[in-house]
């Protein structure tokens, strides 16, 4: 489930976190929490562009960053996305820090560069949205190549089977045909030994062929 239809099965609203300095001289920074509904993090993409680069060959070749170029996810902010974000996240020293210590941290930069953690959140739903979208025009795309493919299969299977049947006839009709040969031959040589036998009465020079001659 995308994370999208995740807020949609809880009611359509969010937290989003952000980091605020107190008013006063000196004031420590704190996080606090800002609820917006799901229509406000919603991002429209372009859901036929999408379409066209999943019939393109290779699909499953196609970079994430394309993916998300083609469906028009919009950048979170200037110097700031999510791929920052994570870059930021496995980076020393944040890398090996505790989840609060590392979540203040992410707060108070974003905070810092006066970028909304809003802005970072709605990037990241368009690009999961991207990624959802091709996913199910890849998916049915392979599924119609599947089920194109299982017909050839069958296709296939179906003149294998009419040839192996026709070899199987062809096989017979030599063994048949190698058996009345071999009969024959029994009944020629038969006949020459007898003629042989015969006619020896009346020469004294064998003139007719026998066993050693096919």
């Amino acid at each position: 489930m995308s994370f999208f239809n995740l807020l949609q099965t809880v009611g359509g609203r969010l937290g989003i976190l952000e980091s605020s300095r107190g008013t006063a001289a000196g004031g420590c920074a704190k996080i606090v929490t800002r609820t917006v509904t799901l229509e406000e993090l919603k991002t429209q993409i372009r859901s036929e562009e999408v379409r066209i680069l999943a019939d393109a060959p290779a699909e499953l070749a196609v970079p994430f960053e394309k993916i998300f170029e083609t469906a028009g996810v919009p950048a979170a902010a200037p110097g700031w996305n999510v791929a920052r974000l994570r870059d930021f996240l496995q980076t020393d020293p944040h890398k090996n820090q505790e989840r609060g210590t590392l979540q203040k941290a992410v707060l108070d930069a974003l905070h810092a560069d006066q970028v909304s953690p809003e802005d970072l959140v709605r990037e990241a739903m368009a690009q999961d949205q991207a990624l959802d979208a091709y996913e199910a025009f890849v998916c049915r795309k392979v599924e119609d190549q599947t089920v194109r493919a299982q017909h050839q299969i069958a296709g296939l299977e179906s003149r294998i089977q009419a040839l192996q049947a026709e070899r199987a006839h062809l096989a017979d009709r030599i063994r048949q045909d190698q058996e009345k040969l071999r009969a024959w031959r029994r009944s020629k040589r038969t006949y020459e030994r007898e003629l042989a036998g015969a006619i020896g009465y009346l020469t004294d020079r064998p003139v007719i062929s026998t066993d050693n001659d096919v």
